[in-house]
């Protein structure tokens, strides 16, 4: 009864050729067998959140003094876009990661559509637990949002930065509302709208019609390159180096 993901059999045709280099060591994968990857990774979650569970029973009435947090480093492919792991590629599957969170004498029970990263939580619970807080172009605190839900319409937008790993290549990732733009220095770029293509099976980066946002994309790419320090792709005059489709000097959108 395993389901595939509706993107497994995506022939990545308008990606990035490393993406499909990348998918290359799965083609041959019987659906039997991904259908059994599939499950053994779903037992594995079954198995931490049984055991995370027993965890919090050991708190006991001292849950009501206990911030808790259920998160991840990073997502599973598990098939989708035809690649197994965390893979090569900008994936939601990869970066939206789970985030649970109890945090005591605050909202309870509710799910927020934030754009929030792992790099916020240090902010955030010390803003949650009255600490000294730290100033960080990379972070900011989304506390707020555990006083009234309304303040998550102020985390719109997401950023990540990936240079590779033993693969070397370049990748600066954006999110503001519903869109996602893949600025990729090894290929052309990709651009999603996730609430029309949750799957990412249309990259819309050569659409006209997407013009203008794609300039907004950018021009929040290169906002945050510039406030983070990002001195690999910023202050530069080596042409070589300008791959984007529109330069640092653009005016933040």
């Amino acid at each position: 009864d395993i389901q595939l993901a509706p993107s497994h059999h995506d022939e990545l045709s308008n990606r990035p050729n490393l993406y499909r280099k990348a998918a290359r060591p799965w083609q041959n994968m019987a659906e039997k067998e991904i259908k059994e990857a599939i499950a053994c990774y779903y037992a594995s979650i079954t198995e931490i959140d049984t055991l995370f569970g027993r965890l919090i029973e050991q708190l006991g009435d001292e849950i009501d003094n206990t911030i808790i947090i259920l998160t991840s480093d990073h997502g599973e492919a598990l098939g989708a876009h035809g690649v197994f792991c965390k893979n090569i590629g900008a994936y939601e599957e990869i970066y939206n990661i789970p985030l649970i969170m109890h945090v005591p004498d605050k909202l309870q029970g509710f799910t927020s559509t934030a754009k929030v990263g792992s790099h916020d939580l240090c902010p955030t619970l010390l803003d949650l637990t009255s600490s000294e807080p730290i100033s960080n172009p990379d972070s900011q605190s989304f506390a707020p949002i555990f006083d009234d839900l309304a303040n998550e319409k102020k985390y719109r937008t997401g950023y990540a930065e990936y240079e590779g790993t033993r693969v070397q290549f370049t990748q600066r990732v954006a999110w503001m509302d519903e869109w996602k733009y893949v600025f990729n220095g090894f290929d052309f770029d990709e651009l999603y709208n996730l609430q029309d293509d949750p799957y990412e099976m249309n990259n819309r980066i050569d659409d006209p019609s997407c013009g203008e946002q794609l300039k907004k994309m950018v021009a929040f790419m290169w906002k945050k390159i510039e406030e983070t320090g990002d001195r690999t792709l910023y202050n530069t005059n080596y042409p070589i180096l300008r791959l984007a489709p529109y330069g640092p000097n653009m005016s933040p959108a």
